[in-house]
């Protein structure tokens, strides 16, 4: 056996003959030729073996005890396993009726013995290789039968497809196509759903038949757009997405059109995409875009009926004030008046007499004078007039042990300049011969030192009062915000309301350091101006006010408290609505709250009451 026989796998053989002889002898033929020998004596064994080895051959002896070698082919071909295994049949019988009878029941050769073991060895060799071929075919018909089964089912999903696409295609609204761009620039539209009867008023096979059709639609200023985005999508391949108007029995339709170039072998561009009818949404967005046009200008004139809301609002509180507003200034002005006039009396009747007084006094008066007038320059202190009282009282006692007449109009003099402490230096000015004139003067120019500090209180409170005023008054028509320190606003108002608040009510200010807030300051103002005019108003201006400014976290909390009688819980709910007031008539337009929540809004911050009713 060469080395190709034994790596070449061979078939296996099942012998079937009762003679032992016969049997060893095809054994060994078959086996030197490398084929792998099944050996069986018997019929019965015969059969079994068949159908567990599955051999590609079997050599099968006519005459045997029992079962012969005839009927043990009719039960193999019989037998769905074993009925395709090729059966030689081995005989000593060598009449024709036997060899008919052989290929009758199912064998495909006939041996007779005494057998040479070439003619076996052709014999098995042919038709292993029969069968060998004849598997291939079998496998090859099997394929061939898989492959036709699974073309037909492709063929019917495809068809299958076809159909529900065309089904689609005819009933989307958006119109389908399919054209091709040949080289030398002509089209060729191969496919158009029924949408385009709606679109273009066109059946599809009109075109089809000629593309110019839809083509010659396109609106006149949408013209080069359109071919040049097309001319762009087929340079780069690239998707094309493009909208246009067209124009169709009159009538400007808009369209959308999203499609994919596809290039071909022959160098043509085919494309299949899809059109729509986007005219609706087109209308839709004008009129969206123009009622958003509408709410902005609609928003800009709240806005400025908002601000001009602040305003008069502003205005009117500034109407109620205006009384108080007046005094707070022409208090000072007055003050201011009687001062320049007391300076203007000392100018001409006095100023001139001032060097013969001074020439009058001898060194020691001149030295206690001007000591009495440092004295009394240099108090600051300012007394209530019970206490004024007691020390005109004690001093007028004082002088009166020194034995100086008119103690009582001294001590009242003397007291009003400020002088009442150590009054023992100054008793040689008090009894000297022209002590009535020494002590007029004196009273004069401390007198006229008094003037000017009230000139410069007067200005000071008459200036903070307009700066109070120009500062609430203020109206930023650019509406900036900028950073402003939270209780300086409050103080602005205070000053304005101080004329109210000075002979009824109690303010109590606790202010804690807080950081600058990015604001709008007039409409805060507006406010701060609301909120402590009601609290008068809840109080009658009798009683006592609180304001605080405290900080919480990253938030500034103010609050204001006052001793009125509170709001009913039945109202609490509608103190912010428009238009809403607890006053008589002619005293509140209800539009204060509701201007301070709209403005509290704006600044992103939160308003919110606490009361406390205790109504009688």
């Amino acid at each position: 056996m060469n080395e190709s026989q034994t790596d070449t796998p061979k078939a296996r053989i099942l012998i079937v003959d009762d003679t032992l002889y016969n049997l060893h002898l095809l054994t060994a033929i078959l086996s030197l030729r490398g084929y792998i020998v099944i050996p069986v004596s018997e019929s019965g064994a015969a059969l079994s073996s068949a159908q567990t080895t599955q051999p590609d051959l079997i050599l099968l002896d006519i005459l045997m005890p029992g079962i012969d070698g005839y009927e043990v082919c009719k039960q193999l071909k019989a037998d769905e396993i074993t009925h395709d295994i090729p059966v030689i049949f081995l005989s000593a019988l060598n009449e024709t009726l036997d060899k008919v009878k052989a290929f009758a029941v199912g064998g495909i050769d006939y041996i007779t013995k005494p057998f040479q073991a070439d003619e076996v060895l052709v014999r098995v060799e042919t038709h292993l290789t029969l069968r060998q071929l004849q598997k291939h075919l079998q496998q090859k018909n099997d394929q061939l039968q898989k492959e036709i089964a699974e073309r037909q089912r492709v063929e019917k999903a495809l068809q299958r497809s076809n159909t529900r696409y065309h089904n689609l295609a005819a009933n989307i609204p958006a119109m389908i196509h399919q054209y091709v761009l040949y080289p030398d620039g002509t089209q060729k539209m191969l496919y158009v759903s029924q949408a385009c009867r709606k679109i273009y008023g066109l059946e599809p096979e009109a075109i089809v038949a000629d593309i110019s059709l839809i083509n010659n639609t396109i609106y006149p200023d949408d013209s080069k757009g359109f071919e040049e985005s097309l001319a762009l999508a087929a340079e780069q391949l690239a998707p094309w997405h493009y909208v246009w108007r067209i124009v169709v029995s009159g009538k400007i339709k808009w369209v959308q059109g999203d499609s994919t170039p596809e290039k071909q072998a022959d160098g043509s561009l085919f494309w299949d995409g899809q059109l729509m009818d986007i005219t609706e949404l087109k209308q839709a967005e004008q009129a969206l875009r123009q009622k958003n046009e509408d709410l902005a200008n609609t928003l800009q004139q709240l806005k400025a009926t908002q601000q001009e809301l602040i305003q008069a609002e502003k205005m009117a509180a500034l109407g109620q004030l205006i009384a108080g507003v007046a005094h707070e200034i022409n208090t000072p002005l007055g003050a201011i008046q009687l001062s320049v006039d007391d300076i203007n009396t000392f100018m001409e009747k006095t100023l001139t007499r001032l060097p013969t007084f001074f020439q009058s006094l001898s060194e020691a008066q001149q030295q206690d004078f001007l000591a009495l007038l440092q004295m009394a320059l240099q108090n600051k202190t300012t007394y209530s007039s019970r206490e004024q009282r007691r020390l005109r009282k004690t001093l007028a006692h004082q002088l009166e042990e020194h034995g100086i007449d008119n103690a009582k109009h001294q001590a009242d003099t003397l007291v009003e300049m400020g002088v009442y402490e150590n009054i023992e230096r100054f008793i040689p000015l008090l009894t000297a011969t022209a002590r009535k004139t020494i002590l007029d003067m004196a009273y004069q120019l401390v007198s006229l030192q008094q003037s000017t500090q009230t000139i410069a209180l007067a200005s000071q409170r008459a200036a903070k009062v307009v700066f109070a005023l120009k500062s609430f008054a203020r109206f930023d028509p650019i509406g900036e915000k900028v950073e402003v320190n939270i209780t300086e606003g409050i103080e602005t108002v205070l000053t304005l309301y101080h004329n109210q608040m000075k002979h009824g009510v109690e303010l109590n200010r606790f202010y804690d350091a807080v950081p600058p807030v990015l604001c709008y300051p007039d409409e805060l103002n507006q406010v701060w101006t609301n909120l402590i005019h009601n609290a008068l108003q809840a109080m009658d201006c009798r009683g006592s006010l609180t304001i605080a400014v405290t900080q919480q976290e990253n938030k500034i909390v103010i609050s204001f408290t006052d001793s009125g009688k509170g709001i009913k819980d039945e109202i609490k709910q509608k103190i912010f609505e428009p238009f809403f007031t607890t006053k008589p008539p002619g005293e509140g337009s209800g539009l204060g709250l509701d201007i301070v929540k709209k403005i509290i809004d704006r600044h992103e911050g939160k308003i919110e009451l606490e009361s406390n009713s205790h109504f009688d």
